[in-house]
């Protein structure tokens, strides 16, 4: 009899939690967090090896420049200005950050300014990589992203709140692609995929991932589960920069003054990040 009892209790306890996690609209509900994510199982005979250079755990306050920068190496933004400003490491969070130039002035884009922050060199390979990422709560990006001369993989570009009703879609769902563009953008070959999220992402922390296998698949995955898979429209054999960042994507609608200036909604963090490469297992 006790044993029903404690059972009973149980079910009760566990369907109050569920009830609690999915309860709050707009908060992040710690049951919902994702803190680890398991790695994909390698193929026989091989590991997985962390990558020291594209790892970090961001528990030491200050952007460890010795790895990372916070500007792009080419580009400026769009709609939005990457301001190096707005890049910072606290508290064991990378913070991308996102404000007006002039608080009193208009919401335009040359006074909108956003944050990236890139790797100090295009040393991303074949790999996995996966992130723990909480998006802003803004009408802008949130991304985490690979770019070389002509191709791009980007494994997760959601919206927090987009202004424009018609993109409201975009809140819980994990936007994906690859770009190859060896013949100029204007003959790109994209591979775009989406996936609705367990939470809205600007609510909870989701660890995002990508396997970036050696004859050009993409595999995408959202807190250990892998959710989509596409093969890159030509030859994936460049080096890339890792990236993170934040802009406008003026086709969801702008941000508002409100919430730019809002420290509750206005920043993009990043718990940690983490690559891996496979080695040899007799190596």
């Amino acid at each position: 009899m006790k044993s029903i009892v404690l059972s009973r209790l149980a079910q009760t306890l566990c369907f109050a939690a569920f009830a609690a996690c999915m309860s709050s609209a707009h908060a992040a509900p710690a049951c919902c967090d994702s803190k680890e994510a398991a790695l994909p199982t390698p193929p026989e005979g091989y590991a997985w090896e962390m990558n020291p250079y594209l790892s970090d755990e961001f528990n030491v306050d200050g952007l460890d420049t010795r790895k990372w920068m916070p500007k792009h190496p080419f580009w400026e933004g769009r709609d939005s200005y990457f301001t190096e400003s707005n890049v910072s490491v606290s508290d064991g969070m990378l913070r991308l950050r996102s404000s007006l130039k002039n608080p009193r002035g208009k919401v335009k884009p040359k006074n909108i300014t956003s944050a990236i922050m890139a790797s100090n060199k295009p040393i991303t390979e074949p790999g996995f990589y996966q992130a723990r990422i909480k998006a802003s709560d803004l009408s802008m990006t949130t991304a985490f992203w690979f770019q070389g001369d002509y191709s791009e993989i980007d494994v997760i570009e959601n919206i927090g709140t987009p202004s424009l009703a018609e993109s409201e879609w975009h809140e819980d769902t994990m936007a994906m692609n690859t770009h190859y563009y060896k013949e100029g953008w204007e003959n790109d070959i994209d591979t775009p995929v989406k996936w609705t999220m367990p939470a809205k992402a600007r609510d909870a922390f989701m660890v995002f991932g990508v396997w970036w296998l050696e004859d050009g698949t993409i595999r995408f995955y959202c807190n250990g589960e892998h959710v989509a898979e596409v093969k890159a429209g030509g030859d994936f054999d460049e080096p890339m920069y890792m990236y993170f960042d934040t802009e406008v994507f003026k086709w969801h609608g702008q941000p508002t003054k409100k919430s730019l200036l809002d420290e509750s909604k206005n920043t993009f963090l990043v718990d940690w990040v983490r690559g891996w490469n496979l080695v040899a297992e007799d190596s």
